[in-house]
């Protein structure tokens, strides 16, 4: 997530005619949103999502008189591009059901803003770790490895790997409000 001095530039820049801050600071968390819309075999399509919603938002750029608004009209073409692509697609199955299962995992759109916001405030946390911690979370909660074979890995004790984990948890709480990672918890058990 964006600090709101950067998010303001940014929808600023926008309804000015300038997109490049877009790409460079709200890109990523539009795509990520665009494929948490889609199936897991159509993830691939996020980009057109996005792609299609600047383009709408660009064109209708002179409507927006806030920044939530042009945030809510991205999401919302993302998501409305998302059901098209798979509306399209004749051979993703049952697009019904797909509408149905779509409706209920995104019946608030408010959630569905925290819920992007709050994934990608986690992704920028993660990214302004110092590199020995981005590997250790790599290593273990991405690989799934063993304690025992990641100091065997990274050529040091256990003890250290458990003390790195534990200084990788409190680096992550302190750069997200106790808010987030109960939105997070809710997420995983959802």
């Amino acid at each position: 997530m964006i600090d709101s001095k950067t998010s303001d530039l940014v929808f600023r820049q926008f309804v000015t005619g300038n997109i490049s801050p877009f790409y460079d600071y709200a890109y990523r968390d539009m795509l990520l949103y665009a494929s948490s819309c889609l199936p897991g075999n159509m993830a691939l399509m996020a980009e057109d999502c996005v792609q299609n919603a600047v383009e709408k938002a660009y064109n209708n750029r002179d409507r927006f008189e806030s920044m939530g608004q042009w945030k809510a009209f991205l999401l919302t073409c993302i998501r409305n591009q998302a059901v098209s692509l798979y509306r399209s697609d004749s051979a993703a199955g049952n697009y019904e059901e797909f509408v149905k299962t779509s409706s209920e995992l995104h019946e608030d759109m408010l959630l569905d803003y925290i819920r992007q916001e709050t994934i990608s405030r986690l992704y920028r946390a993660i990214d302004e770790l110092p590199a020995e911690m981005r590997e250790l979370l790599e290593l273990s909660f991405e690989q799934g490895l063993k304690n025992s074979e990641i100091a065997e890995r990274l050529g040091i004790a256990e003890i250290t790997v458990k003390k790195r984990k534990a200084r990788l948890i409190v680096l992550l709480r302190r750069s997200m409000p106790d808010s987030a990672w109960l939105l997070l918890f809710y997420i995983q058990c959802n």
